[in-house]
């Protein structure tokens, strides 16, 4: 080792050098750490050793220990067998083949609580589900129908609701008056059945009247409203579901809820542009518009085409 110093004498800077040898500790490489005693283990000798951890890990330490852990398992499997699971029905009220009567919105199907639109024929509930009002009442302000009859087997029967003294059968005017004899009420419109003075002469007080639809549902006593049960079981729409499958409707009369999730059905046509690249791109944005408004105006025009009604002819004397 030497050492070598550098700088004035108030300030030495002194370095060592050591041998290699020394800054390593040791010389692993020297002779007296050779090996020369190495020899690989026979086959068998490994089969045996390999055999024997096998048995170890399978086994265990003692058998007394196997055993309780089959005792373990045995009792475990006994318990599982005991237990009775229950096929959760909520997962099969969608698929099971609903009866003709059932809610078009949501599948309720209860006689009770369902009502049938006249002009579209269909089934709906007086439950609310997700919305506001009940599906019967949101299918009739939506499709903008007004008549309706109730279920055969329902409390009241298969009944036309209309008005007892005109005939009206528009659900929004008709309402009901409690007779005051007889414990019975009469079905009778708003305007002008309600408000007529001949009514005083009768057996019903037109002061009592009160609709049949109240906070956007029937009145439970003429239509059951479901149960909270019978509600989170049945399928869950929402308002935008049924805006756009009364939409679907008027195309496709049997579309049902299932059809709105297939690809195309609730695809939003391109907003136009200020400016376009070439004349695809602008043939690609306007040709939808143009079918879309297109097929419209016939919708329209079918509409408001004329219905050829029965005349009679009268013999001139």
């Amino acid at each position: 080792m030497s050492v070598e110093a550098y700088g004035p004498s108030s300030q030495t800077l002194t370095f060592l050098d050591t041998e290699e040898a020394e800054l390593l500790g040791a010389d692993t490489q020297g002779s007296e750490y050779e090996f020369t005693d190495f020899t690989l283990p026979s086959q068998t000798q490994t089969q045996g050793h390999t055999q024997s951890q096998l048995d170890n890990q399978v086994n265990g330490p003692n058998e007394g220990l196997h055993n309780g852990g089959v005792d373990d398992v045995a009792k475990a499997s006994q318990i599982l067998s005991e237990l009775n699971f229950e096929e959760d029905e909520e997962d099969t009220y969608y698929t099971k083949d609903l009866p003709l009567h059932a809610c078009s919105y949501c599948g309720i199907h209860d006689p009770a609580c369902v009502v049938y639109c006249n002009t579209s024929k269909k089934w709906f509930c007086n439950g609310r589900g997700n919305t506001s009002g009940s599906h019967i009442v949101n299918h009739l302000v939506r499709a903008k129908c007004k008549e309706v009859t109730l279920h055969k087997d329902g409390p009241l029967g298969e009944t036309v609701l209309e008005c007892y003294n005109c005939g009206c059968r528009n659900v929004f005017l008709l309402g009901f008056i409690p007779a005051k004899a007889d414990s019975v009420v009469v079905l009778l419109c708003r305007q002008p059945c309600a408000s007529q003075s001949s009514l005083k002469d009768i057996n019903w007080d037109s002061s009592q009247w009160q609709p049949l639809i109240q906070d956007r549902c029937f009145l439970s006593w003429l239509v059951k409203i479901p149960s909270e049960q019978e509600q989170l079981r049945a399928r869950q729409i929402t308002a935008q579901q049924i805006n756009k499958l009364e939409e679907l409707w008027k195309d496709n009369p049997t579309a049902t809820l299932e059809d709105l999730e297939k690809p195309g059905v609730d695809e939003e046509p391109q907003h136009v542009l200020l400016r376009y690249e070439d004349a695809y791109q602008y043939q690609n944005i306007f040709g939808p518009l143009v079918k879309l408004e297109a097929d419209y105006d016939k919708k329209l025009k079918e509409s408001q085409s004329t219905v050829q009604l029965p005349t009679t002819t009268y013999p001139l004397y």
